[in-house]
């Protein structure tokens, strides 16, 4: 009878990394999609009012009316620390530039791209002597990055696609210091991984790092890898990753290459921690003073065209052509503008206009409207009894649905849905994994009167299900 093998990573490399976790991980984008819409607008308040604003917000939040106060105060923590939604200065609190990119785009793919671009260990999404700790042991290491070139390496490795358990990362690299401080080479890893399974060696989770000095108990398995686990899952969410199996092993989405080769070309470091590398001593205030620093480096990245939602290429294939075909029909062989394919909502929008109007011969009259125009709405089209009918794009992506009702206006489109009345037509479209569909409201202006929406002081729309009504999107079906 042969015996089981068993790893453990050696004591003298064993690190743990680890970062704050949200509670509220399995609502995560439901989460934020509410918060950054609702601060969004805030001003530039003192520290303690700006905090107070926001634990009403947070307890506005599902069931967090009966919440304890300690509970919406580790929520805000939470959300500032790690998602970086609130800026410092001088005293000063404002929402960041990520918090209000995503409530104005509510793309939560783009969100955890830009998340995920910026995140390191050490970083100020810890404590000060969090981050002391990971410099004295020489941490440097960007998790993205390394996942990514771990699974390219396997694939190479084993030529076809290569996947991992968080258990495995946390195993061979995570808390790994000859991968997060001597930077041991993602190939290296994967071929551990490989030579693991095929010896069917099992993980020891037993650290006596780890082992609790009162109770002598060791943290369970799922506690040892949820840190891993977590950027594995948010990674997914970015639609860097997929996931399968009730193991949850984690492999490349091979559908998003551009974004992926991105991340790998365009990789940086926040360096204010550097000089302290080779410190004999390292004090709480110094990197305390680096907080406001850090969160202006999360925050300085902007206009990534790499992690802003596109078609896929069947979807604009299929967008293209339909929308060639009318161009055609109605003006000879004249090309469509590349105007016309852009935004990722607004051609969807535009391609379930075409279809929905096919019988017509009206067409031609469907178009996207320039931003700079201002004229509040994104789409011109038609109705089937020859009148116009004008339409403000509102988008949500995620990968998983969501309860979302909420989504933000300009003055300039309020005052259009006003002027035009019941020629304006808000169309929220919401795409996820489970599929895309659209809900339409009809002159929200009296929608509002009437109690069917509601509408703060920052323009902030929350509709019921009686402000207009759900539709599937119209797509080509190949």
């Amino acid at each position: 009878m042969s015996l089981v093998k068993s790893y453990q990573i050696p004591d003298e490399y064993f690190f743990r990394l680890h970062h704050v976790r949200p509670r509220f991980k399995n609502d995560v984008e439901e989460v934020l999609l509410y918060v950054s819409t609702s601060i969004s607008e805030m001003e530039i308040l003192p520290k303690q009012e700006f905090r107070e604003n926001l634990n009403q917000v947070l307890f506005g939040f599902k069931n967090n009316a009966s919440s304890t106060q300690k509970t919406i105060d580790n929520w805000r923590t939470e959300i500032s620390a790690l998602f970086a939604f609130i800026q410092e200065k001088d005293g000063l609190t404002k929402p960041s530039l990520s918090a209000i990119r995503l409530s104005n785009n509510q793309y939560l793919d783009e969100f955890f791209n830009y998340f995920l671009f910026s995140f390191q260990y050490p970083g100020g999404h810890i404590k000060s002597q969090n981050v002391i700790k990971q410099i004295e042991a020489k941490v440097k290491f960007k998790p993205c990055n390394f996942i990514l070139q771990l699974l390219i390496e396997g694939e190479k490795l084993i030529g076809k696609p290569f996947s991992f358990t968080a258990e495995e990362l946390t195993q061979c690299a995570y808390f790994d210091l000859r991968v997060t401080r001597d930077g041991k080479h993602p190939r290296e890893v994967a071929k551990m991984m490989i030579k693991h399974r095929a010896e069917k060696v099992s993980y020891n989770h037993k650290y006596e790092q780890l082992k609790n000095p009162t109770t002598g108990k060791y943290p369970s398995k799922g506690d040892l890898h949820r840190y891993a686990g977590d950027i594995l899952d948010y990674m997914v969410l970015a639609n860097l990753l997929n996931d399968k199996g009730t193991g949850y092993y984690y492999y490349l989405n091979d559908e998003n290459k551009e974004t992926i080769n991105f991340h790998l070309k365009n990789s940086k470091w926040y360096t204010g921690y550097d000089k302290y590398y080779n410190n004999e001593e390292i004090t709480n205030p110094e990197i305390a003073n680096l907080e406001q620093d850090w969160f202006s480096y999360v925050n300085s990245f902007d206009n990534i065209e790499a992690f802003a939602p596109s078609l896929s290429a069947s979807e604009s294939e299929s967008i293209s052509s339909i929308i060639q075909e009318y161009y055609s029909r109605i003006k000879g062989d004249k090309p469509v503008p590349t105007k016309i394919i852009g935004d990722y909502g607004e051609s969807l929008i535009l391609a379930h206009e075409y279809l929905r109007t096919k019988e017509t011969k009206r067409q031609h009259l469907i178009n996207k409207i320039p931003t700079p125009l201002g004229v509040g709405y994104d789409i011109q089209s038609v109705e089937i009894e020859k009148r116009k009918r004008y339409i403000e794009v509102k988008t949500t992506k995620s990968r998983k649905a969501l309860k979302n009702n909420r989504f933000k206006l300009t003055p300039n489109e309020w005052d259009t849905a006003d002027t035009i009345g019941d020629n304006y037509f808000i169309y929220y479209l919401v795409a996820n994994d489970s599929g895309k569909n659209v809900f339409i409201i009809q002159n929200p202006v009296e929608q509002y009167k009437q109690g069917n929406i509601k509408v703060d002081k920052n323009l902030v729309v929350e509709f019921s299900q009686n402000a207009g009504q759900w539709q599937t999107l119209l797509e080509i079906q190949n």
